[in-house]
């Protein structure tokens, strides 16, 4: 969940420093930097945000790694900030993941006479490395040995002093290294460096990296060096700067008309080869977390509608309740932004284990999710910064309708649907001002409800969990039927309720919605027609049975708008994460 930075070049710490800062949409809580000096290490650790702070009379080394922490194992404090330093000051330490057998390895050195400064599981790994060392073995091969007993998924970047190389170590959490014209930047995410570099090189798992004046790739369980091969990132730094929006989460809302149309640019092998997998496939699973658990559900959906394909949708955290369902003749379709989400990995494992075929869609390119899959359909979505997922939602959307059309032999249609979603995307987002108003006045609300029906009901979901997420407002998303069975308890006065409507489930929500307001709710529409139920509404264009994709774009500006009236950051919300690659 955090973000690691290491760097080989001139003026290191400074390029650690402005690395960090693009991984500050990785949510973070504290924040440090480490590199050598004539005595021993420079460490500057501080609570709080990186674009408040400066890096204080940094030395002006060719060497340097740098962290953003979101405190697992301790508290927000100074002294669990990384980097963590050795008991001799002579190794240094950045990591992203859980040791998950910390407790026993810090047994076993505090045996030795080890002592610790931190509440974390990550001093353990400085420590560590130490001890190897000190058994005679090399800083290369202490790291390698060091992470053959860790459990559990971590990435790891490691100084030595008096010696000019960042060790490296990968497993299950992502890191990408930036071959630059000046040097060598290592971090969890290209977006540190794009202004730096395209060409990259995405450390597999089970693997480390040695760099220092060129890059080693070098297996961790026998420490045979390995060739590889780099890659050149299709996107680039302009992609990844909010240009003249104020916000990155606006910026990417008001590019989802251009990404869907991206995200229809599938190869039609690609398509037909999944849509072959699904046919020959007697158990099909739709498996993702948040927002693309959401999609997962609207993916059954259309399945269903479209194609007549029976499919079910599954939280990756709740997956291994299915195991036992899962066999050879079975398929997952895997959803995940940033492909390195620990308990989607987790089922694909579980999957794979049961002999499960595996489907990706991502929109990280190389990511675990993209490795771990048989077949990979990429979202073409670029760069999300904003935690919140919003483009890449809406891009699973369109990729998933694609998928169905193709599955009923009507890939055309689906392909004339998405554009035709793309455009009227476009008209709903040219006028802001009523959403503003609208905004102003929910800002002050405690609760809200999103209710939907159908292909609607992942919709309300995802409402729902946009304005909780960038608005800290309780909001909840349910089903239109389910309105009866107990949350009608809920209704007052006022109370807020967004009522997202279709074509074919206009009737029944309308009802839902009349229940509502006759209990004092205030009633929010959107639809593509006005109803006299409606105090207020929001018009959405009609398309086809693609009203998943134009639902939630009014809901997502109203909770951007929201987050403004509230004056709070909509990029990168309390307590979130863009990666979220622990369990």
């Amino acid at each position: 969940m955090c973000g690691i930075v290491g760097v080989i070049s001139a003026n290191a710490p400074e390029k650690a420093f402005e690395c960090l800062k693009a991984l500050e949409y990785r949510g973070y809580d504290s924040w440090g930097i480490a590199a050598p000096t004539n005595n021993g290490f420079y460490l500057q650790r501080q609570i709080g945000k990186i674009g408040q702070s400066v890096l204080n009379n940094a030395p002006q080394t060719e060497i340097a790694i740098g962290h953003t922490r979101w405190a697992t194992h301790g508290k927000v404090l100074e002294k669990n900030a990384h980097p963590h330093i050795s008991n001799d000051g002579k190794i240094a330490i950045v990591h992203n993941g859980i040791v998950e057998n910390f407790v026993q390895l810090k047994k076993d050195l505090l045996s030795k006479g080890f002592h610790f400064n931190s509440e974390t599981d990550s001093e353990v790994i400085a420590n560590l490395i130490q001890k190897k060392i000190s058994e005679g073995n090399s800083f290369e091969n202490a790291l390698r040995l060091c992470a053959l007993e860790l459990e559990g998924n971590y990435a790891i970047a490691a100084l030595h002093y008096g010696e000019k190389k960042i060790v490296c170590a990968k497993n299950g959490s992502p890191l990408v290294v930036g071959f630059c014209k000046d040097g060598f930047v290592v971090a969890s995410d290209a977006s540190a460096f794009i202004n730096s570099t395209r060409q990259v090189l995405f450390v597999p798992d089970a693997k480390m990296v040695v760099i220092d004046s060129d890059v080693k790739l070098i297996d961790i369980a026998n420490g045979v060096g390995e060739k590889y091969k780099t890659k050149t990132l299709e996107w680039g730094f302009e992609q990844a700067k909010k240009g003249d929006f104020a916000h990155f989460m606006i910026k990417e809302i008001s590019e989802q008309p251009s990404t869907l149309l991206a995200a229809a640019k599938q190869p039609v092998e690609r398509i037909e080869k999944v849509v072959s997998l699904i046919k020959s496939s007697k158990k099909i699973f739709f498996v993702g977390c948040g927002s693309s658990y959401h999609a997962s559900l609207a993916g059954v959906h259309f399945l269903s509608s479209v194609a007549k394909i029976d499919s079910r949708a599954s939280l990756a955290s709740e997956f291994d309740q299915l195991v036992d369902a899962i066999s050879s003749d079975s398929l997952v379709i895997a959803l995940s932004q940033s492909g390195e989400t620990a308990d989607l990995l987790d089922a694909i494992k579980l999957a794979r284990e049961r002999g499960a075929k595996i489907v990706g869609i991502v929109n990280a390119m190389d990511s675990s999710v993209m490795r771990a899959s048989d077949l990979t359909l990429l979202m073409n979505a670029g760069p999300e910064i904003c935690v919140l997922s919003t483009k890449s939602y809406t891009s699973q959307l369109a990729i998933l309708l694609l998928i169905a059309y193709s599955a009923a032999n009507k890939l055309d249609l689906g392909k004339e649907i998405i554009s035709k979603t793309s455009f009227g995307i476009q008209k709903i987002i040219e006028d802001h001002s009523k959403i503003k108003k609208v905004a102003k006045e929910l800002s002050k609300k405690p609760n809200m409800f999103v209710i939907g029906r159908s292909q609607a009901y992942p919709a309300a979901l995802e409402c729902a969990l946009k304005i909780k997420e960038v608005s800290y407002i309780h909001a909840e998303g349910f089903a239109g039927g389910e309105l009866k069975h107990g949350t009608i308890a809920l209704i007052e006065e006022g109370t807020p309720a967004i009522v997202l409507c279709t074509p074919l489930t206009r009737k029944l929500i309308l009802s839902n919605a009349i229940e509502m307001k006759s209990r004092g709710a205030k009633i929010i529409g959107v639809d593509s027609q006005n109803s006299d139920v409606f105090d207020i509404f929001f018009q959405i264009p009609e398309c086809n049975g693609a009203e998943p994709l134009h639902l939630v774009i009014p809901c997502q500006l109203l909770a951007y708008y929201i987050a403004l009236e509230k004056n709070l950051d909509p990029d990168k919300p309390r307590n979130l994460a863009k990666s979220v690659t622990v369990k």
